[in-house]
Parts: structure tokens; C-alpha cells; sequence
């Protein structure tokens, strides 16, 4: 069974809550994520096979009109992602880390697909605008080649975008950074 993601973000709160139930109305998808976002913005991720997410956000669209600020979606996604994203991972013992910033939560969301993807990664976390002014970041960690590879992935996805605030990679981070991040 292929299991798909379709997100969507809006300018207007109002307008999520509508497009959130067009997009469950729609078709056959599960509500992953729905929140406000700081400033004033609205998030909803729904999870399903690729027809039926592709329908749910067609609906989200049309519903949102000139709100959606930015909207994706992303057929096979891997695993790890809905782990990082329920912040339910089990990294093991970090090695060096990598760390992408978006302005909005979909490109981070595919950023991160595309990070784990590329290299032999483990997502530590993907955390979506809640409490940061709307912004969004993930965190990765593996060997530093690795590290890298993965980064450059996502940096291309989100920068061509338009999006990417930053993305670092750490080598052999601090003690005390990686008690804090975990």
C-alpha cells in the first residue's frame, strides 16, 4: 500500500478550518497534523494512498483559494518521517548532525523525505511552526559524510523554494547540545 502525505498552509486560520474539512470530506485520508501556527497561520497534513491525498488536497486547494501560502504532496513517503514527525524516533547515540530551517512546514516536511532519502540518515525530529514565528526545522543525525549528503538534499529542495532560512551541519556535537536536543 502506497502511503502518501499531501500538507497545506494558510495565511488565514479561518480558511485552514475549511480547507481542512474539504480535504477530509474529499476522499478516503487520515487528519495527521492540524494546527494554528504563529502568526496567524493555519497547518493541516492528511496521510493516505497516493489518489486519495491527491484528491483531499485538490479539495484543500479550491477551499483555500488565494490563502495557501505554500501546499505539497509527497507520494511514498519514507517511514521515518511520520516517526519524526509524531516525535516518536529513536535516533541511538547522535554522531554529527544536520539541521534545516524553512519558512513554511511543507517544504520542510519534503526536505526531510528528501534528506532521508539521499543518504543514511536517522530524523531525529521535525518540528512544524509551533512556537518559532511560523518557521519550521528538522534535525538528522549519522556519519558526517552522510550528514552532509543528506543536508545538501533538503537545501536544495527548500532553496529552490524559496524558503530556506539555514541548514547546518555540526560535527561531533558538544555533550551537553545533544542532551538538550534529545
Amino acid at each position: 500500500m502506497e502511503r502518501a502525505i499531501a500538507t497545506l498552509e494558510s495565511i488565514s486560520v479561518a480558511k485552514g478550518y475549511l480547507a481542512t474539512d474539504f480535504m477530509l470530506k474529499a476522499a478516503d485520508v487520515s487528519l495527521l497534523w492540524a494546527c494554528t501556527l504563529c502568526p496567524g497561520k493555519y497547518l493541516v497534513v492528511v496521510g493516505g494512498q497516493v489518489s486519495a491525498v491527491k484528491s483531499s488536497l485538490a479539495a484543500g486547494l479550491q477551499a483555500a483559494g488565494e490563502a495557501v501560502i505554500d501546499h505539497m504532496i509527497l507520494p511514498n513517503v519514507h517511514p521515518d518521517v511520520f516517526a519524526a514527525l509524531a516525535d516518536a524516533t529513536d535516533p541511538g547515540l547522535p554522531k554529527d548532525l544536520g539541521i534545516v530551517e524553512t519558512m513554511a512546514a511543507p517544504v520542510a516536511l519534503e526536505a526531510a523525505d528528501a534528506a532521508v532519502k539521499a543518504a543514511q540518515v536517522k530524523l531525529i525530529e521535525i518540528r512544524l511552526g509551533r512556537g518559532m514565528g511560523a518557521k519550521s526545522f528538522f534535525s538528522l543525525t549519522g556519519e558526517i559524510s552522510n550528514v552532509k549528503t543528506a543536508v545538501a538534499a533538503a537545501r536544495e529542495i527548500v532553496g529552490s523554494r524559496g524558503f530556506l532560512v539555514d541548514a547546518v551541519v555540526i560535527s561531533r556535537p558538544h555533550r551537553a547540545l545533544l542532551e538538550a536536543l534529545l
